[in-house]
């Protein structure tokens, strides 16, 4: 950091001759690599890996690639290693460093041959903000060391984003690491960004000010360049990349630039013929936020998520647990085959939402609002699959098991179906409101009583005897029974069909209606809904007026 004259001077937690940051990860086949990485200061400008195999006193040496960085507050060298010819199935241990200054004894384990029994901890939105200038990491750090002990036998950690709070501003990097030590020295650490990995300030002191994010995560990319497969697409590798474990493939999906990762990442789950496949994207496709929306990846990704095939897609981002149905364009169904599993993990750092609520393609849901850290537990057995969210104290939030050899997921759920045609607003069924009122289909048009989905969601609503005034999202409208030219605040609009009147209600075509409010909707044939969207995350209650 500068201080008021100029002068360079190391922050609390900055980097120092003692190697600090030590992190494993996968970086190509389990079984005979592993990357170790770490951080100096700019002074110590090169170091070197010891490991052997536990078995054996016969230390071998590697040397490092030495990298340069001046981030916002420090100046230091990152160190990577890739330890390679390693022998399956065996432990190493390792120690990292230069002459002078070298870490404790650490170890780790490669993948065994023929792997089909396995498994690891999914954690996600561990992120921290508080203290400001020191931000404190140890409870997650203090949830994955209790959860390490109930579940010994786990190979690594897989998050899905929101690993740090701000992830352009290297105090935070440094308030993750501290609060991971003990740890991921010894167990592989294999990250997915989410929007705060790509956020920062231009300044944190005295205040953090300027906040931007970035379309390219930039400061991760540079520290975990070498920690993880470049495999993934060109411009955007490191927060994009796959790789195997046992008989199962993971596909890691970045935010940023969906249209440039979606041909990659359907091609590269084509390519793979593991049994099982497995993603993690930190956007929720299928969201719990009542204002959720999804259209920042989704168009692009629903080619590799559903035609590529993921069996489970791990998410973050909304800091409550909730499992769906398997689904496959908007259709809900009951078999493992039939789509994949949205499976949002909850948060790692006990950071609560209170606004969150089960929508109709979650089979299961727990809003999380105890300031309490969770995460999932995922065993893999081979054609058989077990998830277990547990809170940190040891509570079973949710359990589920797939069996590929059934098509077969338990706890037996059903995937809805109506008789008549519900309705629905961001997958919230407007139920109670819509009583006895159902989207009808009129010679190939569909038709709904808009005002009582409007007045759901909270727009100004207003019915009079021949008329219905909609105010929503910074649009209006007014339609009138038997015309189809709809008064609006963009001008007169024609309409594909004319208003009418059923159960006391005035229905109105869709899609034009749609169109106006900008809205989104889909009708989801096999379960007989229609559900609107929009791509705002405004919330659209009508305030009484000024007094």
């Amino acid at each position: 950091m500068i201080d008021e004259n100029g002068n360079f001077y190391k922050p609390e937690r900055g980097s120092s001759a003692a190697p600090d940051h030590i992190m494993l990860s996968f970086c190509g086949n389990a079984k005979t690599e592993m990357a170790v990485t770490w951080r100096t200061s700019a002074d110590v400008d090169s170091g070197y890996v010891l490991y052997r195999k536990s078995s054996t006193s016969d230390w071998i040496k590697a040397e490092s690639t030495v990298r340069y960085k001046e981030t916002d507050i420090d100046i230091s060298n990152y160190h990577s290693v890739k330890l390679s010819g390693l022998e399956p199935g065996t432990e190493y241990v390792y120690t990292v460093g230069c002459d002078n200054h070298r870490s404790s004894e650490f170890s780790f384990e490669t993948e065994a041959e023929n792997t089909d029994k396995f498994s690891f901890i999914v954690i996600t939105d561990h992120q921290k903000g508080d203290p400001c200038h020191l931000p404190d990491y140890s409870k997650v750090g203090s949830m994955l060391k209790t959860a390490l002990k109930r579940h010994p036998d786990c190979k690594f950690i897989f998050t899905a984003g929101d690993n740090c709070d701000n992830g352009q501003n290297d105090l935070q990097w440094n308030g993750m690491f501290d609060g991971l030590k003990g740890i991921i020295e010894s167990m592989p650490y294999m990250m997915t960004t989410g929007n705060h990995d790509n956020r920062g300030f231009i300044t944190y002191f005295p205040e953090p000010t300027g906040k931007f994010y970035l379309e390219h995560a930039d400061f991760f990319d540079f520290q975990f360049e070498n920690a993880y497969p470049q495999n993934g697409p060109e411009g955007y590798t490191t927060e994009n990349y796959s790789f195997d474990y046992g008989n199962t493939h993971f596909l890691v999906l970045g935010i940023n630039a969906p249209d440039i990762v979606e041909n990659w990442a359907y091609d590269d789950l084509q390519c793979s013929n593991k049994k099982w496949k497995l993603g993690a994207y930190h956007f929720p496709i299928y969201p719990v936020m009542p204002e959720g929306q999804n259209n920042d990846g989704y168009p692009w990704l629903r080619k590799p998520i559903e035609d590529g095939r993921l069996d489970i897609l791990f998410e973050g981002h909304e800091h409550s647990f909730a499992r769906t149905f398997p689904i496959k364009n908007d259709e809900i169904f009951d078999k493992p085959s039939e789509g994949t599993v949205h499976y949002i993990v909850g948060n790692g750092g006990g950071n609560i939402y209170h606004s969150n609520a089960r929508k109709i393609w979650h089979s299961a849901f727990y809003p999380q609002e105890i300031r309490m850290g969770s995460y999932t537990l995922v065993e893999i057995d081979g054609d058989i699959l077990t998830a277990t969210a547990y809170l940190d104290d040891g509570r079973i939030i949710d359990v589920f098991t797939i069996d590929k050899s059934k098509d077969l997921i338990t706890p037996h759920a059903l995937a809805p179906t109506y008789d008549w045609t519900k309705m629905a607003f961001k997958g919230q069924m407007l139920e109670l409101i819509s009583r006895e009122l159902y989207a009808e289909n009129k010679d190939g048009i569909w038709y709904a009583p808009f005002g009582v989905v409007m007045q759901f969601i909270g727009g100004k609503v207003v019915k009079e005897k021949d008329t219905l005034f909609v105010e929503a999202y910074g649009h209006r409208a007014t339609f009138t029974v038997g015309s189809n030219l709809a008064k609006t605040d963009l001008g007169t609009v024609e309409m594909s069909g004319e208003p009418y009147f059923y159960r006391n209600q005035l229905y109105i075509p869709i899609d034009d209606s749609a169109r106006m409010f900008e809205l989104e909707w889909y009708f989801a044939e096999r379960n007989n809904y229609i559900n609107w969207s929009t791509p705002s995350e405004d919330k659209p209650l009508c305030k009484h007026p000024e007094q």
